[in-house]
């Protein structure tokens, strides 16, 4: 008795085999240009950030340049003037007193002016060393204050883009002067983490409070640093939040994504690859 051929079934099995195979290959080929795709319209548009980023520093620093060539100096100049003439009439005149009263709120104006045209300016020094900058800034702010200051660094430090740098630098800055100057603290601590979803920097103090009404609407009348600190921080593409309890402190967190924060080095083909928009070409 003939035995039942077989080789069909097993050419069945096989071609089902293969079949289920490929269709593996091509779900997983299709996931890869899935990812690919997004990684690059991740990075294209991190790197349109940075595009308007800079464009955005390079006109911070030409104001910078005009207030501080033109409108400080030329109050500086007002005030050395209404001095000079002060120095001239009688101390017990009442003249005199509104005069050296009104110079005194001159000055203050002047160093306010100051002030701004330096967080129009990012330092060297922060561009070079981040957690160097606010060490030393700390250390001045103590010793104009009675609160103690200390800086905890947490991970491997990452080479963090300059432009976005400067905008951290900025709002560390702004809630440090805060905690400083009103929160009448007697520790100020800031943590920097170099985290690998996202940079991290957080100022925290043990001091007053934020009155709730101020928290809730996110500034007080004439001033703007707290809503300052948040939409900087969203124009980087980070966020920005501020936890307070009146007696118990406050703490500002700003918190970056890794992709925008850090600087990825990659191989020098995949960079020159990625560079090219489509219908260009690189010549030698």
């Amino acid at each position: 008795m003939d035995k039942p051929f077989t080789g069909g079934k097993r050419m069945t099995a096989m071609t089902q085999h293969l079949t289920t195979w490929y269709s593996m290959g091509y779900i997983a080929l299709a996931m890869a240009v899935v990812i690919g795709l997004a990684v690059f319209r991740y990075r294209q548009m991190a790197a349109r950030l940075r595009d308007r980023l800079e464009v955005r520093h390079a006109e911070r620093e030409r104001i910078a340049r005009e207030l501080h060539d033109t409108l400080l100096q030329g109050i500086q100049g007002l005030i050395l003037r209404f001095q000079a003439i002060a120095e001239q009439i009688p101390e017990g005149d009442p003249i005199r007193a509104r005069i050296d009263q009104a110079l005194t709120r001159a000055e203050e104006v002047l160093v306010d002016g100051r002030d701004r045209v330096h967080d129009l300016r990012l330092s060297e020094g922060a561009a070079k060393d981040l957690a160097m900058t606010f060490e030393s800034l700390g250390m001045e702010l103590q010793a104009e204050n009675p609160a103690k200051f200390q800086l905890f660094l947490h991970g491997t430090r990452r080479e963090v883009d300059p432009v976005i740098l400067e905008e951290i630098y900025l709002i560390g800055r702004e809630a440090m002067l805060n905690a400083f100057r009103h929160a009448r603290a007697t520790t100020i601590a800031m943590d920097m983490a170099f985290e690998s979803k996202q940079f991290l920097l957080r100022v925290q103090d043990n001091g007053i409070g934020i009155d709730p009404d101020i928290l809730e609407t996110g500034y007080k009348p004439g001033h703007w640093g707290l809503r300052g600190m948040r939409e900087r921080a969203q124009c980087i593409g980070g966020s920005c939040s501020i936890s307070s309890l009146q007696g118990q402190g406050t703490a500002v967190e700003l918190q970056v994504p890794s992709h925008v924060a850090y600087i990825t080095r990659r191989p020098a083909r995949w960079a020159t690859l990625t560079q090219l928009s489509p219908g260009t070409t690189k010549t030698r």
